[in-house]
């Protein structure tokens, strides 16, 4: 009965660290877990139960599970500060490609890091103390690796039962969330059918032509878009210039990597993989002399496929002041006496905003301990920054070549907790505020019918296309009907299918 005793008090004990700091948080953000009775209850049985299994396991898989389980609690936690919503399942995946905005983005909330890791640290020195009261049984183990192994099962069909939200406890949620991720990767997957595009090659295209990708921009939140802090002063000095074109668009994807592989391949289709329209090796066989320039890690992992094309390429990495105006100076070295096509990637607006602002363009004074104003301040001093560096982009070719033509498109945009955006941040989740893009267009001679109220990413490739001298015809298309892809090249993770003409109405999302 004493060893008994011992096991219960450690299953109390562990319950207490996994369920309190739900309980603090709601003080500070409100309906973070909504406590239902029934539901409440189900989980705290369920959180003892799981605790008073732990507590039979020898003292290494004590530390081992019950620092996974704390772990995954402040996880979710940590996302929730972030993000403000609640890890899903697909965004798991992230984790294996994009580690390194992951790790960058974490200074926006390192704050929360030091109270979990200080939490945790507690934690295994309580288990190592209780584990002396305790008994051990070799069967606890079995039990434990059975539920890990079992569970994915369990999921497989994704009822809405495992869908993190506020009704679990935070480690419940990122229990579900992995679980689910798993479970869909047990999923046989079958690509739609696509037909293949055809390209015809029309002529021998522009002399110049300019494609910047802007990082995290969205139009919502630039004056040059009615936006109520003028962060755009030198791109509205530009609105009477003729030969200056600003519109909204629509991207292709919620993150860089769907996003560069959409522009690049000229994708409408989430589930379309083929690099045989890639834009850089076009215009390789056009005579062009191509050239990828990035303030991004752009050669490893997805956005590697696209830009290795590219006969001159310089990434984040080879350059030692690391912020975009950088990139003009490559700009300013390059023989526009020969056909050039030019990509620019900007990495300014990415999260945390003031990291990549230099600190001269600081306007708005932002206090680290409001969120809000801390990420909506730091992000318009970034766009004050980008609309100085894409002026003086177009300023410098204006003045010194002729015969070109300017794209900037952002990859995505960026949301900062307003209320159409309900009260989310970030991007990287399948949300239409995450597409909202501004598109920019100059050239000193080659003027085009812009008659759209809004154009995509995937009409703006098609513009490109032509002006490297092809003509891209795609016999999959229906009328105004496009997509939003989510953070998976393949379309595995859903999408949003939207009609053109009106967007924001009457959108639906879809999965495989």
């Amino acid at each position: 009965m004493k060893n008994l005793k011992g096991n219960i008090i450690f299953a109390i004990v562990f319950q207490l660290f996994l369920i309190i700091p739900d309980f603090i948080i709601n003080f500070f953000w409100k309906h973070y877990h909504t406590f239902m009775a029934a539901d409440t209850i189900k989980e705290l049985i369920i959180t003892f139960l799981l605790g008073l299994i732990i507590s039979y396991l020898p003292k290494k898989y004590k530390f081992i599970f019950g620092g996974l389980f704390i772990l995954m609690g402040f996880i979710q936690i940590v996302y929730f500060g972030y993000f403000r919503s609640y890890l899903e399942p697909y965004q798991i995946g992230l984790v294996f490609s994009e580690y390194n905005d992951i790790l960058i983005s974490l200074n926006a909330v390192y704050d929360l890091i030091i109270i979990s890791i200080f939490i945790g640290i507690i934690f295994l020195m309580v288990i190592n103390s209780l584990n002396k009261i305790t008994q051990t049984n070799k069967h606890s183990i079995k039990i434990l690796l059975s539920i890990f192994l079992v569970f994915p099962f369990i999921v497989k069909n994704n009822t809405p039962a495992y869908t993190p939200e506020n009704s679990h406890f935070s480690y419940i949620n990122t229990y579900f969330a992995t679980n689910l991720y798993i479970a869909n990767l047990l999923k046989q997957k079958k690509l739609l059918p696509i037909k293949k595009y055809e390209v015809k090659k029309i002529d021998n295209g522009k002399p110049i032509v300019l494609l910047i990708i802007g990082e995290s921009l969205n139009y919502k939140r630039m004056n040059l878009f009615g936006w109520e802090l003028n962060n755009t002063p030198n791109l509205n000095n530009l609105k009477n210039d003729k030969n200056f074109i600003y519109k909204k668009a629509i991207s292709s994807g919620v993150n860089t990597p769907v996003s560069v592989n959409s522009i690049f391949n000229l994708k409408r289709e989430p589930w379309k993989l083929s690099q045989q329209d890639n834009l850089i090796k076009l215009a390789n066989n056009n005579g062009y002399s191509t050239y990828w320039y990035s303030m991004q890690k752009d050669s490893g992992g997805k956005i590697g496929a696209v830009c290795f094309y590219a006969k001159q390429f310089k990434e984040q990495k080879d350059y030692k002041r690391r912020y975009d105006d950088e990139l003009l100076k490559d700009l300013k070295n390059i023989d526009f006496s020969k056909k050039s096509f030019v990509v620019l990637h900007f990495r300014a607006n990415h999260s945390p905003y003031e990291k990549y602002t230099p600190n001269s363009f600081y306007k708005w004074k932002f206090n680290y301990n409001d969120y809000h104003k801390k990420a909506y301040f730091s992000y318009m001093d970034s766009v004050l920054y980008i609309d100085k560096v894409l002026s003086d982009i177009i300023s410098y070719m204006k003045n010194n070549h002729k015969n070109f033509v300017i794209y900037f498109i952002s990859d995505h945009a960026e949301m900062l907790g307003f209320k159409e955006e309900n009260g989310k941040y970030g991007h990287s989740k399948l949300d239409i505020n995450v597409a909202t893009i501004p598109f920019l267009y100059y050239s000193d001679k080659y003027q085009k019918p812009f008659t759209k109220k809004i154009y995509n990413q995937y009409l703006i490739s098609k513009m490109v296309a032509n002006d490297l001298g092809y003509k891209v015809i795609n016999p999959n298309e229906k009328g105004d009907l496009y997509y939003i892809n989510n953070v998976k090249l393949d379309g595995s993770d859903g999408w949003i299918e939207y009609n053109l003409s009106n967007p924001f109405q009457n959108y639906k999302k879809e999965n495989l």
